[in-house]
């Protein structure tokens, strides 16, 4: 599974104030009282078992990659956080087991002419390099 999750927030677009999580007592001790999790950030996920084109509308943060972790080899949570954070297996369709991948029709890309070794066009290639600065 490849998990892609986005740091930055991007701004003040979001329609919802952040919600809050669970703080530990070494949170607390060093002064961090609120437990905001900020704005939310997008994340996608890529997995053989991802659901297509499924967007969820489940409230993760960036320890549920953590929380799924532990979920999945049996370990014991590192924080209160982590613990009580939705699990990223919630996305994920253990039911199918088809690991195939979907065939997919792709139009050729417009300079693939470029490589057809049949007419020399390698000598084009050269003069695009060059006029782009590439030493040639």
């Amino acid at each position: 599974m490849i998990v892609f999750q986005y740091d930055e927030w991007g701004g003040f677009f979001d329609h919802l104030p952040p919600s809050t999580a669970p703080i530990s007592d070494i949170d607390r001790a060093a002064g961090y009282t609120d437990g905001l999790r900020g704005f939310r950030v997008p994340a996608i996920i890529v997995a053989p078992f991802a659901q297509r084109g499924h967007v969820a509308h489940t409230v993760f943060d960036h320890t549920s990659v953590l929380r799924f972790i532990e979920w999945r080899w049996k370990l014991d949570p590192l924080t209160d956080r982590d613990a009580t954070a939705a699990n990223l297996a919630e996305v994920l369709d253990f039911s199918n087991r088809s690991l195939a991948a979907p065939a997919y029709t792709v139009d050729p890309a417009p300079l693939v002419t470029l490589c057809d070794f049949e007419i020399d066009k390698w000598e084009t290639l050269r003069t695009i390099a060059a006029l782009y600065g590439f030493f040639v």
